[in-house]
Parts: structure tokens; C-alpha cells; sequence
């Protein structure tokens, strides 16, 4: 069917109240299809099958994470979830390489550092996180601020447990260091340290990138997060969330807790990352910097703001992941090789950059859900996407089947 004479039919059909509705979304979740720095209509082709932020290529870094099946040449294009194994780390010698470098075989590395310049090492038997002063690029309010890290778990848990021996960055105003779980459909689990507050810590959880922060809870602790080292766990089971710090339970939330007015649970349960972050947010829109407290000290152009991990243990609640190959039959670009060397090409206009971080841009400065303005758009998008879901869907049904009868 003309997609041009099926949208008019769509439009005559549909109800007014869906009109209205839909007139509130913001354009950019209404738009379908392609791969769109390849194409705006078209997927990937299959020798360049795997799409990834809006580029098509068969270089497999590009059918990791962050690789979309929708657009890719077909869904096995890219790689399925790698799930999690049990894994202790004390980065004497952790198995860490940078996003953009990384194959996408968890078999090879646990940790990938997600944005460049990579401020992620390892020190002291330490994973440390820095961030320095970027005088180069203004961000999306026209401050200079300062660019972190991120470091990502390779494997994706669902449900378990995870402890980390952290001592913060958040030694000033504006400082936000981070210990989450988090995918990329936005669930997420939260510890979250702000420069304003240095002697407490944030729980939150979020459900599909719905921005409700009235789920954060504060939690002080005995001394300075910046300077002195605690243990903060995450227990996440298929029926609560509970965080503990030195091994005490501070907080839980139910399962039964999250239930909506449609009967459905707002609680994470997609499989998720381990990641720890630190990232300026004093330099950031106005709600963000009064969470985070304001400004920054960049005073010292030269200043290193650090937080350190000392040990991570993470137990999976599914597990028998350990002796599984990579990648799976049937997943992955086709080899594509030239006198026995591997050819990979990228498709795209415009410099090629991956779905899981790299480059520095503004979304390089932090990968937590932190609150905006009061009233911003993102609060506004978000809340209209939950409340109007279930009468839009309806909606566009009675629409279709409308259609199609008076064809």
C-alpha cells in the first residue's frame, strides 16, 4: 500500500482524540525505518549488515553493542546479549579495552572503556576513573565542563548480585560519580554520589527510560565517600531490589511496590551492564547542577577529579554462561576477507561513531538518568509517553481496522 495514501486514510480515520494526542509526541519517536546515515528508508545490506548508530558496516565492533536489529540487515546481523558469568575482579590486571576497539567477544574482555580521550585505567591494584578539564567543546548549555569516564561490564546480568569497594570523585561541588546497572531500553539501578553531598549516597531505580525521580532515596553514610572507601551492593531479583552498604540492607523495593494502574510492574527487569562513571554535572542545565551542586571547580585547569573501584564481585542469578562460544551460530556479519586479511567497510555519510560511546560529545559526559529542569521537555516526553501508551495503542488499532474495512 502508497505509505502517502495510507497515512492520509490514517489521518481520516483516526479518532480525534488520537490526532491530539499524537500531535504531542516529539517527531523523532514517530519516525520508521533505515539505517539513517546510510539511508532514512533502507537497512543495512548484507555486506555491510550490522547497523549502529545510524551506520552500516561489517566490522564487528559494529555488531556489539548498541547494534540495531531492526535496521541491521537482518536481527542475527547483530550480536545477541552476552549474559553474565560470576566474575571477582580486583583490577590488578583487569581484562579492559576501549569501546571503540572492542570486537564485541566477551570472551576477551570484561570491562570496555566507553568514551575517547579514555580517562579509564587501572593503578594500585585500582580501576580509576578520572576526569579533566575539556576548554574545547561547550555542551548542550554553553558551559565548558569536564570530561569523565565511563567503564561498562562486557556481559549483561538479569538479576543477582553485585558489590563494588568504591572511594568517590565527588569531592567538590558538581561531581558525580556512579555505580549503576543499566541497559540501553533504559532500566536501571542506581548508586549515585553528588559533589554536594559527599557524605550520603543516592539509590534510584528507573523502568524503560521513564523519568520518575520521585524513586530516589538518600542514604548517609559515616565519613566522606571521597575520602574513604565503602562496599555498596546491589541485590536484584525477580521480586525486589535491595542495596546495602558495608554489607547492611538500606533500602528495598518491592516488585508488588511498582505496580501500575494498567496492572503492569514498572520494574527493571531487562538484562543489564555494570557501570561506574564519574562526570561533571555542575556545568550542566540548571536542574542538573542544582542536584549536583554548582559550579565545578575547574579553578585548575589542570585539576583531576578521580574515584577508584577497588574490587568488583558480581554473582549472576541465571548462570552456566562460562563455556559458551562467540559468537553463536548464525550471528555476526558474514567474513568478508581479501588475500586472507578480513575487509570491513563502514556505509554512512558523515564520521562513523558506535552505539555504545566514543567521541567527544555532549552524550560523553555522563550515561545516568539524572533530573532535569522542572517541567523540561524530557520530564514532559516521558510522561506522556507512559500516561498516553495504552490510548494511543488502542487508538491506532481502531484506526487500522477502520482503514482496512473501507478500503
Amino acid at each position: 500500500m502508497n505509505s502517502i495514501f495510507y497515512g492520509k486514510m490514517l489521518c481520516i480515520a483516526a479518532p480525534l482524540s488520537f490526532l491530539l494526542l499524537l500531535s504531542l509526541i516529539p517527531s523523532s519517536s514517530l519516525v520508521l525505518g533505515g539505517c539513517k546515515n546510510y539511508d532514512s528508508v533502507k537497512k543495512c545490506p548484507i555486506e555491510s549488515p550490522c547497523c549502529n548508530n545510524g551506520w552500516c558496516s561489517n566490522d564487528p565492533r559494529f555488531c556489539s553493542t548498541g547494534c540495531d536489529p531492526d535496521n541491521s540487515y537482518s536481527p542475527k546481523s547483530c550480536y545477541p546479549t552476552a549474559y553474565c558469568v560470576n566474575l571477582y575482579d580486583d583490577f590488578n590486571a583487569p581484562k579492559m579495552i576501549n569501546a571503540q576497539n572492542y570486537s564485541g567477544n566477551p570472551n576477551t574482555y570484561d570491562w570496555t572503556s566507553d568514551f575517547t580521550p579514555d580517562y579509564a585505567s587501572s593503578s594500585n591494584s585500582n580501576l580509576v576513573l578520572s576526569m579533566k578539564y575539556d576548554g574545547t567543546h561547550k555542551n548542550e548549555v554553553g558551559n565548558y565542563q569536564g570530561f569523565g569516564s565511563t567503564v561498562s561490564s562486557t556481559r549483561w546480568m538479569q538479576y543477582g548480585w553485585v558489590t563494588a569497594r568504591i572511594k568517590t570523585a565527588s569531592s567538590n561541588l558538581g561531581v558525580v560519580s556512579s555505580f549503576i546497572t543499566k541497559n540501553l531500553e533504559g532500566d536501571e539501578i542506581d548508586f549515585e554520589w553528588v559533589g554536594l553531598a559527599p557524605s550520603e549516597v543516592q539509590s534510584n531505580f528507573y523502568w524503560q527510560g521513564v523519568l520518575d525521580y520521585s524513586h530516589a532515596n538518600h542514604h548517609n553514610l559515616s565519613g566522606d565517600s571521597s575520602a574513604t572507601y565503602y562496599n555498596y551492593g546491589i541485590e536484584w531479583m525477580p521480586d525486589h531490589i535491595t542495596w546495602y552498604i558495608d554489607g547492611n540492607p538500606v533500602r528495598t523495593i518491592k516488585l508488588e511496590d511498582t505496580k501500575a494502574s494498567n496492572g503492569s510492574f514498572l520494574f527493571p527487569s531487562g538484562p543489564q551492564r555494570i557501570q561506574f562513571s564519574v562526570w561533571d554535572g555542575g556545568e550542566a542545565a540548571k536542574g542538573t547542577a542544582d542536584w549536583a551542586g554548582t559550579p565545578t571547580d575547574w579553578s585548575d585547569k589542570n585539576r583531576v577529579y578521580t574515584m577508584y573501584v577497588d574490587w568488583v564481585n558480581i554473582t549472576c542469578y541465571y548462570q552456566g554462561n562460562e563455556t559458551a562460544t562467540w559468537p553463536p551460530a548464525g550471528y555476526g556479519p558474514p567474513n568478508v576477507t581479501t588475500n586472507g586479511t578480513t575487509s570491513y567497510q563502514t556505509l554512512g555519510t558523515g564520521q562513523a561513531t558506535l552505539g555504545n560511546g566514543g567521541g567527544n560529545t555532549v552524550g560523553s559526559y555522563n550515561t545516568s538518568s539524572i533530573p532535569p529542569p522542572d517541567n523540561s521537555a524530557a520530564v514532559i516526553s516521558s510522561q506522556l509517553s507512559v500516561a498516553l501508551f495504552s490510548l494511543i495503542s488502542t487508538s491506532v488499532i481502531a484506526s487500522i481496522s477502520f482503514t482496512f474495512k473501507h478500503l
